[in-house]
């Protein structure tokens, strides 16, 4: 998969321009609050239809406009596919092909890339919040209709705490309430679990193993989950039951829990609470690896989803690098250029300089300054 072309106007502060990418190394070079990470910042939202910044479509908007389009042209396998985001404070236009989409899901599938930011480096060892996001992003990249299971779900907890809440109603009327959207919450965190567990299964020993390359210690890195209410038993990864079975456990988990969340006014059983272990020789390792070990772990991660994605859609992703190299002591960046060059992603790299990348070979480098993008020497 290759992005042939971009385009775009009114995206944050990028001024209007088109660009022709290489297709292997494109370098992004440019001072800090010039436009770097918004120019991935409009690939991603082209391909995934989201931000990886910011969950209001306004903030992607210029601050002097009203609207913000996107456009890119995308060869898989020697076929051309438009892809094309057009963004209003309130509201998104997607077309494919210069034709509406419906179902959106038609406009997922062929273009995909994987996103790694200097955040994600934080990830190990930051809140099981984070490690949450961090996850379901992945899973998403992987099977885009997740997303509006996700969306669902923030829709239905959010109206359940509501109802939680309300000293207005009567209790008859609130446990009837509370009745509906525990089978809807029971059937949409069932559907959350078995995306999340699936997708870790797959990824566990692609992670382990890029993890002892990067790393050459012998030291075994692993990943586990917990999931509230029991639902999961206690080894590392179940089988899990059905899918119907799953959705009887919740349900019977979030009843058992009534009385504690109408106390607390909260919903807390479900997947928003569930936890995401990264763990080095079996020990949790955001309390005893070293920083440098945590980082390599999000590398492999990066790997592993990467790998996932090029065997299941039978071709590499693009890969979006926001910055990260030079969050890296040196090995682990010459591993993360060395892993590049044995790839065949097409990569978008952005980096305050371009001495960052180590690549000298196959590479197109771009000159960025508010916002303007051209095309430039390499050093």
């Amino acid at each position: 998969m290759l992005v042939r072309a971009l385009k775009f106007t009114g995206f944050r502060n990028l001024a209007p321009s088109s660009l022709e990418p290489g297709p292997r190394f494109n370098v992004f070079a440019g001072n800090n609050g010039q436009g770097k990470t918004n120019l991935l910042e409009a690939l991603y939202a082209v391909c995934t239809l989201r931000s990886f910044r910011s969950s209001r479509l306004r903030d992607l908007i210029n601050i002097d406009g009203e609207q913000a389009y996107v456009g890119a042209r995308v060869d898989r396998g020697g076929l051309e596919r438009r892809y094309e985001l057009t963004i209003n404070a309130r509201s998104r236009i997607v077309r494919l092909d210069n034709k509406a989409v419906r179902p959106i899901a038609k406009y997922f599938g062929d273009f995909n890339v994987v996103l790694f930011a200097p955040e994600d480096l934080l990830v190990a060892k930051g809140s099981p919040g984070e490690r949450r996001r961090f996850l379901d992003r992945a899973v998403f990249t992987l099977k885009p209709s997740f997303l509006a299971v996700a969306q669902d779900f923030e829709k239905v907890l959010k109206s359940r705490n509501v109802v939680l809440r309300d000293e207005q109603l009567s209790s008859s009327s609130k446990e009837e309430m509370l009745d509906v959207y525990d089978q809807q919450l029971a059937s949409l965190s069932a559907q959350i679990l078995w995306a999340r567990i699936n997708y870790l299964k797959n990824v566990q020993e692609r992670f382990a193993g890029a993890f002892e390359s990067i790393t050459r210690s012998g030291l075994p890195a692993s990943l586990s989950y917990e999931a509230t209410g029991e639902v999961l038993g206690v080894e590392q990864f179940p089988e899990l039951p059905s899918q119907q079975e799953t959705e009887a456990s919740y349900l019977a988990a979030l009843a058992s829990s009534r009385r504690a969340d109408l106390r607390r006014g909260a919903t807390n059983v479900g997947p928003h609470r569930d936890v995401l272990r990264f763990q080095l020789a079996g020990q949790l390792a955001g309390n005893f690896a070293s920083q440098g070990q945590l980082r390599a772990m999000i590398l492999a991660w990066k790997t592993a989803e990467m790998d996932l994605l090029a065997e299941v859609h039978e071709d590499p992703p693009a890969l979006l690098l926001d910055d990260v190299s030079s969050e890296l002591d040196p090995k682990r960046n010459e591993y993360l250029f060395d892993f590049l060059r044995g790839r065949k992603n097409q990569c978008f790299i952005s980096t305050t300089h371009p001495k960052f990348v180590l690549l000298s070979e196959d590479r197109r480098d771009f000159r960025v300054e508010n916002g303007h993008i051209e095309e430039s020497s390499s050093l």
